[in-house]
């Protein structure tokens, strides 16, 4: 309760210093609104994988997703894929209950955008904050910053290309390190511990999604998402 407290303290002093606030619930549900027309979608992806102690090739996989929130991925080996942005659904991303805060309008590249932040009011959500950078005008997530509990903060930069329903091109994903959970097994390579092994465990990892050939709202079964490839 307390550390909610905190939060709330702290995005009611970054609003104090800007006059113009916008409505934070009708910028979300604008967003919501634009994707609701895809109900599934596959799409083939190509992951890069930026890790230290991983020596890892370029994989290739095939995504499936269907509204609201099931994800299933094939792929050959392992594939460092972060659960929560290996799909891209502005959906799952903003959550049912929360409480969002306008914070300001600002350029990011050339372009300008709403910053906008939203706290679960469900105390066992996993997500603690996050924060979005949404295109005003084209009303598009540009960048997403998520603090979790049990996974540290993902950063996500996300690139378009006016593909259908403008789903996205690529994902740039950069997480924390030391809050994640490695498989026993996987296709990498695992270097002998040297003097700085400590400090590489404390930095970022990164992982490149580059997404093709989609296919919207064929009728996915439930069955893809329940078996195991």
């Amino acid at each position: 309760m307390m550390k909610k407290t905190l939060l709330y303290l702290f995005l009611f002093l970054q609003l104090s210093g800007f006059c113009q606030v916008k409505n934070p619930d009708a910028i979300l549900n604008s967003l919501k609104r634009k994707y609701i027309a895809v109900k599934d979608y596959t799409v083939d992806a190509t992951i890069v994988v930026d890790v230290w102690f991983l020596n890892m090739p370029v994989k290739k996989a095939k995504l499936y997703y269907k509204y609201p929130d099931k994800i299933h991925v094939e792929t050959k080996g392992f594939a460092l894929l972060p659960k929560r942005t290996a799909s891209f659904d502005p959906h799952a991303f903003i959550g049912k209950n929360y409480t969002a805060v306008f914070v300001r309008t600002e350029k990011l590249g050339n372009t300008i955008v709403d910053v906008v932040k939203t706290i679960p009011n469900d105390a066992g959500n996993d997500v603690i904050l996050t924060t979005f950078w949404i295109d005003e005008k084209k009303m598009e997530i540009r960048k997403m910053e998520m603090n979790t509990k049990s996974g540290g903060t993902f950063q996500v930069e996300i690139e378009y290309n006016n593909l259908p329903f403008d789903l996205p091109q690529r994902l740039n994903v950069v997480f924390d390190m030391k809050d994640m959970n490695m498989p026993k097994n996987f296709n990498g390579e695992i270097p002998k511990p040297d003097k700085n092994a400590k400090a590489k465990e404390k930095g970022k990892g990164k992982v490149m999604i580059t997404y093709a050939n989609y296919k919207v709202n064929t009728g996915l079964s439930d069955k893809i998402f329940n078996e195991d490839k």
